[in-house]
């Protein structure tokens, strides 16, 4: 194993009803004075309102800002800060999924900023620190409840772009299985698509196998692709959901990848994918992954023999590149089982320009690549998109 400093700050209180401790867990970290950050929605009405008869319960003080979409914009998070600022917060509350946290974790940041926020993203300044956060999970998908991480798209300049920082780990998460019972079948497979894709990004790495890292890894992309299909079809069943919303969690903040190198090659192409087209990122993840790992699995041929064994019970029988080939095919029959797209074609995008996708993606400055599996160039990444578009 690589060596690694590995620290989860967050504290997590799962199960039925965890959102109606919301006001006497906050209590209990000196919270005064909240920014309820949440998605729209109807479905949500309830949930709001149990929130903040929670928070007045415990005496505090809460004000809401709304208009988070998929792709969280800049212009919400801006808008954010000057809220933070105006009503003197000084704890932001996300309730909904990825999308929402990270854009509470932006305004968090920026609200202690000096400068323009979007400095932080495109690495003219870095975090020096932030407000406390804490999550009402309603969509377990992209992990941000207790992951480092936040993800922003900027409309003006059509980038989505991230930041990493030890002050951006939200401190509390409420997670509640029920709460995802009414979510739209589309969403929740595009979640477990992107579920999925976080654990790969660890699975494919450079080095050397690390028995309980590797095992680890199998084991929940095993569990995804045998409940995937049945939580979809079996919405309020709670083992399902409750299995979803722990490996959402346990898939980006390291649990699962530890001591070893990630690659990020599919997400980094997704992301500008999502934000040039503005598309679900679950769904920009199963439309580019088939074709990066055909194009590859001839990196690490025994890697990719070894994931069609472990996860998909691939017969040890045929030979190595078989097997190889026979993961990924399983790997698409599993996206097509969640009625994910599988190719760009799918997406339904109705001028795509391989060209301007491929230079908008954020190469490393160094190096002119993507990806530590695979170190992927320009040339590289358009091979993949056309074959993603042609497919």
């Amino acid at each position: 194993m690589l060596d690694f400093s590995h620290q989860i700050k967050t504290k997590f209180v799962f199960g039925k009803e965890a959102e109606s401790q919301v006001g006497r867990e906050l209590q209990k970290l000196g919270v005064q004075r909240v920014l309820l950050h949440r998605t729209d929605g109807f479905h949500l009405r309830g949930l709001i309102k149990n929130i903040k008869e929670s928070l007045a319960a415990h005496d505090i003080f809460c004000c809401e800002l709304g208009g988070v979409k998929p792709n969280p914009r800049l212009e919400v998070v801006r808008e954010g800060i000057k809220l933070v600022r105006d009503k003197d917060i000084d704890f932001i509350l996300a309730v909904g999924g990825g999308s929402v946290i990270d854009s509470a974790k932006a305004i968090a940041a920026g609200a202690v900023y000096a400068g323009d926020i979007w400095e932080l993203f495109t690495n003219k300044s870095s975090v020096q620190g932030a407000l406390k956060t804490g999550v009402v999970l309603s969509y377990p998908a992209a992990g941000s409840e207790s992951s480092n991480v936040t993800v922003i798209n900027n409309t003006d300049t059509n980038q989505k772009l991230l930041v990493s920082s030890e002050y951006l780990t939200p401190a509390i998460v409420f997670m509640n299985p029920e709460l995802t019972y009414t979510l739209p079948k589309r969403l929740v497979a595009a979640g477990i698509v992107d579920i999925f894709s976080h654990i790969c990004e660890r699975y494919f790495a450079p080095d050397t196998y690390i028995g309980v890292i590797d095992r680890m890894e199998e084991a929940a992309l095993k569990t995804l692709v045998s409940i995937g299909a049945k939580a979809l079809d079996n919405p309020e069943e709670y083992q399902y959901r409750s299995e979803l919303m722990w490996l959402a969690t346990i898939a980006q903040n390291d649990t699962l990848g530890v001591g070893r190198v990630h690659d990020w090659g599919t997400h980094v192409i997704a992301n500008e994918l999502s934000a040039l087209y503005d598309k679900t990122h679950g769904e920009t993840l199963s439309a580019i992954m088939i074709s990066w790992m055909q194009y590859v699995y001839k990196q690490d041929i025994h890697r990719f023999a070894r994931y069609a064994r472990k996860v998909f019970d691939v017969t040890a029988k045929q030979d190595v590149e078989a097997q190889a080939l026979e993961g990924i095919r399983r790997t698409k029959e599993f996206f097509r089982e969640l009625n994910m797209p599988t190719n760009m074609n799918e997406l339904d995008i109705q001028i795509l320009d391989v060209q301007k996708l491929a230079d908008k993606v954020q190469y490393d400055k160094h190096t002119g690549t993507i990806g530590k599996f695979a170190m992927l160039d320009k040339r590289d990444v358009v091979n993949i998109l056309n074959d993603a578009a042609k497919c």
